[in-house]
């Protein structure tokens, strides 16, 4: 009973620590109420590819913001998510819990194998190294023709025993349980001794080593966990789409990833997610805003949202997270402060 106690307390301290988190994904979870009785349904659309894009930006998050290692790579696992569905339907295999299983295992060889490679080098080195990897599994499934090559392949959604994902949603609410359950994870990681020591490395790395820890094992492991997250977005994704394609795993995706965590906060929780948020809405509005005003430039919506990201990055310490802390007068992000457990 006592350990029962332990944990809900524990439970309790993280969702005290992270209630911008918390309120953002019990908000997803009350969103299709707001949907429904609008007439907007197409919002539900938004809002699965903003908790997907967000999971896997807090899957990146990990080893970027707390660890401090800038991978350019990391939309390669989420293709490699992707595909675990489209190559396990090609073969016949279209259980929903078995393309999740083959996607972790996967994911997380793969991430073993760049990680094992990538990790033993530093700064632009790194950069460069998690670049390649990408865009050699870029051009591999390019030139997979039996898999669609470069015009991709058309998936069937995974079948998860009674929840028909042909029902929009219940392929909503899987959606949900999973970024619920993914935030959860990073947040025992991140207040864990784990997490600590992740962060510590990420400040001061030879001090780390001269306390008779090993730098690269806890990066192994940050990197590893962070291939696997993005993967379970990657599989979501493809059920969510019916579609996969090499351009999934462009390194131009991965640069998105990095804009979403910018913008909504390195090394907090809730920063990815609400990155997402602002930047598909940004995504969706702007078109149309510029389309209003001046047709000619609607497609170039970026050209708005360009100048906007650097005013957060200049005028925004800690991004759009830091804001919140700064206008609720909170002082700084409860996840630098959490302590080993």
């Amino acid at each position: 009973m006592s350990a029962i106690r332990d944990f809900i307390g524990l439970v309790g301290d993280g969702v005290k620590a992270n209630q911008t988190l918390w309120l953002l994904v019990f908000g997803f979870a009350l969103f299709p109420i707001f949907s429904y009785f609008a007439d907007l349904p197409f919002w539900n659309d938004v809002a699965m590819r903003i908790m997907l894009l967000g999971m896997a930006a807090m899957g990146l998050n990990l080893v970027l913001g707390y660890g401090g290692m800038v991978s350019f790579g990391h939309a390669a696992f989420i293709g490699i998510g992707a595909y675990c569905v489209g190559i396990s339907q090609f073969y016949g295999i279209s259980n929903g819990w078995a393309h999740l299983g083959f996607s972790i295992v996967t994911c997380g060889l793969a991430g073993l194998v760049i990680g094992y490679l990538a990790l033993r080098t530093s700064g632009i080195y790194f950069i460069m190294i998690t670049l390649a990897f990408a865009q050699m599994l870029f051009f591999l499934f390019v030139s997979l023709e039996a898999y669609g090559g470069d015009d991709g392949m058309s998936v069937d959604r995974g079948e998860f025993g009674f929840i028909d994902l042909y029902d929009p949603l219940r392929l909503y609410f899987l959606i949900w349980c999973a970024l619920a359950l993914v935030s959860l994870a990073l947040m025992f990681i991140v207040r864990s001794r784990f997490g600590v020591t992740l962060r510590a490395i990420k400040s001061n790395e030879s001090r780390i080593e001269a306390m008779g820890l090993s730098p690269l094992r806890f990066k192994m492991v940050g990197y590893v966990i962070s291939a696997v997250i993005c993967g379970i977005a990657g599989t979501l994704f493809a059920s969510w789409q019916e579609y996969v394609s090499p351009d999934i795993m462009h390194w131009t995706r991965s640069g998105e990833l990095m804009i979403i965590i910018i913008l909504g906060g390195l090394a907090t929780l809730a920063g990815p997610l609400l990155g997402a948020i602002v930047f598909l809405l940004l995504e969706e509005s702007l078109p149309m805003l510029l389309g209003a005003v001046a047709p000619a430039y609607a497609e170039n919506w970026m050209i708005i949202f360009g100048p906007l990201l650097i005013m957060v990055v200049l005028f925004g310490r800690g991004g759009l997270t830091g804001i919140i802390d700064r206008l609720s007068g909170t002082r700084g992000n409860a996840d630098h402060k959490a302590g080993p457990r």
